[in-house]
């Protein structure tokens, strides 16, 4: 007999069941009674979800294998993860699933404590991928789709405290339930959030909805709390709610204590109070200024006595949509955001609050403000830390329907878990200041469910403004034409209160900007692809938003790489992506689009885009002179420590009185020619040491061209140069835009008989000429490759750095001296593709082991330089860092143009003004 048809016939392929016996979502109250079951538990893996038997859940279970929760069972030697972006991971129709679909079963006995007698006992599993049975003693306990939500079940009839329960959690991993899961992203399956029991009075707090408002104006706030109570009182009178409520040691806010009687708490389940003051002179919550404060909760008995209590930290704040802005506290806010996924390398879905933590400090670190939960709730202890650091969150339903992007959700039978997801996540997180949006979802059409969920939200929780991305896309694939063109943008949507584009050109948010009378704000759900060696236009996009009126920032795809750590045969690790485990279908590489690598280590990309979002805008005045502007909503400059530096000094400034949106002129006591200003912490954060560097500006006058040491003429012959107009394809020119196969049409791997001129002056001075046909126009480079040879151990130059640049992606970068070893030269995108160029160079030195001079280039005027151990072509015939080759040599290219990188794998190609045209290009140098 199938145990699950204990449920229904085939319950995770219905629409029509989304759970049973599943508690009303609450927000997480903190409980004195808890109990962990995080850890080991026995595990086996059947085939199918009908091969459960009722063996399964009470039957001897000492030879399973062990397995860690929380955890997901693909990345634990079970079954296999599977990477798709768009195309379903098996194929359709919905609601149908595929007749092999792996079922995990977990098994732990569970020691009720003895001290529970008498209490109401819950479960809580925090999320279950696809979906969640649960079992004690063999007994059907309930079950709940969505993998991104906590599920908890009423236990109290099936256990006795004091005695020990067998706990069967099955889980199955694909259901009717992923058609609405189809995000790109890793498709993972297991208990990958964890697991616990808790115990509460009989008649106890269920849930509390905190409502901290804050009136800019007057300095003062308004809270209230409506307190729920589970269970039945035993007297029909005196019970009351208690809300005390008390300000920070020192901060002169007073503290409060109200009571609420329970509203006919004897006549219905879901009875509670509410209780409403005022609270003066308030310090606000928001991202720049995360202030929390304790609100304390107790259900007090007819007698007095306290029968249950809890603690939540409360940040009052107001968030509104006026005009075309978007408003906190009065304030108009740029968003600095990015997308994240929950992703470990190692764990998978199952990240730790450590992980977590290291996130959000990392966003801090590089001037981003917001988080968007891409694409489903994230893991609550996310919201946690955006409350405490400060961090704008919009907060995303796990609805996702893409392979099916506009028909699934136009079907009746999916409103019903539509609503469902919505109004769980929102009952779930309703209580964190951090979240100041909700999201419907992502990439999933537009209909009257969604329609529904945006009414149902408006009315349960007027205090967050709603934002989809749908609607703009499904106009334009219905109606055809330019999808960002300013109709389009412009539509009022109902379901969203603001315009949220996916990857749109700067050219069409400066012309809805200007072109029409913005009614709401414009913010980008996703810009700026950073799929391998990209993010190239980052100052563009700042540019506009800062320019023009209605454009209020967006979230860039996305915070980190994908990939997860793969074991080999041999025992040796390596990153792997779409494909590498065996996964079909899958998407390959496309998975690999973060700031910072799959390790939290950043990329260059991440760099430039903390330069663009940095909230002091500089602008040289004069000699010594730059003027600064504060872009910050609610901080004073006078908070940061102005710092100067030239070549040959260094020194600090008073701070400066500059309040929000003004600005002052800064004069540095600098002489030299390179004068940098920063703005830096003054003193430790909870995310970021004193002397970080919030902001920075840099003025350069003569630059040098010269390199030092002895002149002593080089034969350029030994190096064997070669014209170079070809480079391995970033994934920018893979996926987007079709130029790497355009440009092996072309020939560009062997010039494509261009020819190369080279004249040779005093023995050391070269000059390369090269007619580029207009036919070859924008290819990824004008230069020259030589061949240097064993024996390089470092590079040493003057230009921009010390990380990797391109003209479209150069502003974070300082001019200066810079030595980075060879092999740390390029960047170790796990998909191997060209990286490492550098802007902007005067002059360049390769050294030795012992700091010997190998070779020296000088005299260059802002030319672009690379260096590696490995060709283009065996970069290009790689598909891990691993395939390539390991030996001691040097490759050394210097180029006159090289590409711009873009956004094109998934957004704007790279701009015109980036991309090499057809002409004569000259180009010299000395190599000495």
């Amino acid at each position: 007999m199938n145990a699950l048809d204990a449920f229904g016939p085939r319950s995770w392929a219905r629409t029509d069941v989304i759970s049973s016996g599943r508690l009303s979502m609450s927000t997480y109250l903190s409980r004195r009674n808890e109990v962990s079951l995080d850890g080991a538990w026995r595990f086996t893996l059947v085939p199918k979800p009908e091969s459960v038997s009722t063996n399964h859940l009470d039957g001897d279970a000492a030879q399973w294998s062990l397995i860690d929760v929380p955890g997901c069972w693909t990345m634990q030697g079970f079954d296999r993860p599977i990477y798709t972006n768009v195309q379903m991971p098996f194929p359709g129709p919905p609601p149908a699933v595929p007749r092999h679909n792996p079922t995990g079963i977990y098994r732990r006995t569970v020691d009720i404590p003895a001290d529970w007698d008498g209490q109401r006992i819950v479960l809580h599993i925090g999320a279950a991928e696809t979906v969640l049975y649960a079992f004690i003693d063999g007994a059907p306990v309930g079950m709940g789709k969505d993998s991104r939500l906590p599920h908890e079940f009423d236990i109290t009839p099936f256990v006795t405290a004091g005695d020990a329960v067998e706990l069967a959690l099955v889980v199955v991993r694909w259901s009717d339930a992923t058609y609405l899961e189809d995000q790109d992203h890793w498709h993972h399956a297991g208990l990958h959030r964890s697991v616990f029991l808790y115990a509460t009075p009989p008649v106890h707090i269920a849930d509390v909805h905190a409502v901290a408002d804050y009136d800019a104006d007057a300095g003062d706030g308004e809270l209230t709390a409506r307190v729920a109570i589970g269970g039945t009182p035993p007297s029909r009178r005196g019970w009351r709610v208690r809300v005390a409520f008390a300000g920070q040691e020192g901060d002169g806010v007073a503290r409060f204590e109200h009571e609420s009687w329970i509203v006919n708490s004897f006549a219905f389940e879901g009875r509670g109070g509410t209780v409403s003051f005022g609270v003066p002179s308030v310090a606000p919550w928001t991202a720049e200024t995360p202030t929390l404060y304790p609100m304390r909760v107790e259900l007090v008995d007819d007698a007095g006595a306290v029968v249950d209590a809890t603690q939540l930290d409360i940040g009052f704040r107001r968030v509104e949509v006026v005009g075309a802005e978007l408003l906190v506290n009065g304030q108009p806010v740029l968003i600095k955001g990015v997308n994240r996924h929950d992703s470990d390398a190692r764990r998978g879905k199952a990240v730790t609050r450590e992980n977590i933590e290291r996130d959000i400090v990392l966003m801090k670190r590089h001037n981003f403000n917001a988080v968007r939960t891409a694409h489903y709730p994230n893991d609550p202890y996310l919201l946690d830390v955006c409350d405490r650091l400060g961090m704008y969150v919009v907060d995303e339903a796990n609805i996702e329907s893409h392979a099916y992007l506009r028909s699934l959700t136009k079907q009746p039978e999916w409103t019903a878990p539509i609503l469902e997801r919505v109004s769980r996540m929102a009952q779930r997180d309703k209580n964190h200041p951090s979240v100041i949006m909700w999201s419907l979802g992502n990439e999933s059409g537009v209909s009257a469910a969604h329609h529904a969920a945006a009414a149902w939200l408006r009315a349960w929780d007027a205090t967050r403004p709603i934002h989809y991305e749908s609607g703009i896309s499904e106009d334009q694939m219905r109606e055809g034409g330019q999808r960002y063109g300013t109709d389009i943008l412009g539509r009022d949507r109902p379901e969203t209160d603001v315009i949220a584009p996916m990857y749109p050109p700067v050219e069409a948010l400066v012309a809805w900007a200007t072109e029409t009378t913005p009614a709401k704000p414009l913010i980008m759900c996703e810009y700026i692809h950073a799929m391998g060696n990209s993010c190239g236009g980052v100052e563009e996009y700042w540019n506009a938003i800062r320019t023009h009126h209605g454009l209020q920032g967006g979230f860039m795809w996305d915070w980190a790489d994908q990939a997860l750590v793969q074991t080999m045969k041999d025992g040796s690790e390596r990153l792997a992506y779409g494909g590498d485990f065996g996964d079909e279908p899958n998407d390959g590489a496309f998975c690999m689009n973060g700031l910072v690598d799959t390790h939290r280590v950043p990329h260059p990309s991440l760099l430039e885009l903390a330069h663009a979002m940095q909230p002091v805008q500089f602008e040289w005045a004069d000699a010594n002179s730059f003027r600064v502007a504060n872009e910050f909503a609610f901080t004073n400059l006078s908070s940061l420590l102005p710092v100067w530096q030239d070549e040959v000094a260094t020194g600090s400034l008073d701070p400066i009185d500059v309040g929000p949106g003004e600005s002052a002129v800064v004069t540095v006591p600098a002489s030299g020619d390179l004068i940098t200003l920063r703005f830096v912490t003054t003193s430790d954060t909870p995310w970021a040491p004193a002397g970080h560097v919030i902001a920075w500006a840099q003025v350069a006058r003569n630059l040098p061209s010269d390199a030092p040491g002895e002149v002593a003429a080089r034969h350029l012959a030994a190096y064997e140069p070669t014209l170079a107009l070809w480079a391995a394809p970033i994934d920018n020119e893979t996926f987007g835009g079709g130029h790497a196969a355009r440009w092996d049409h072309l020939g560009l791997r062997d010039g494509a008989g261009v020819a190369l001129l080279t004249a040779v002056t005093d023995g050391v001075g070269i000059a390369h000429t090269v007619d580029l046909p207009e036919v070859l126009a924008d290819p990824p480079r004008v230069g020259v490759r030589l061949h240097v040879g064993p024996g390089v151990a470092t590079v040493e130059w003057f230009g921009r750095g010390p990380h990797e640049t391109y003209s479209d992606r150069c502003a974070s970068a300082r001019l200066g001296v810079w030595r980075v070893p060879v092999d740390a030269w390029s960047v170790p995108y796990v998909h191997p593709q060209h990286s490492g160029n550098r802007t902007g160079v005067r002059w360049l030195r390769l050294l030795g082991a012992n700091d010997n001079v190998v070779l020296t280039v000088d005299h260059m005027d802002d030319l672009n330089v690379n260096v590696a151990r490995v060709t283009e072509e065996e970069l290009d015939a790689a598909q891990h860092l691993e395939d390539l080759p390991v030996r001691d040599d040097c490759y050394l290219w210097i180029d006159a143009g090289r590409r711009g990188v873009g956004s094109g794998a998934c957004g704007p190609d790279t701009a015109e003004a980036h991309r090499i045209k057809p002409g004569t290009y000259t180009w010299s140098y000395r190599l000495r």
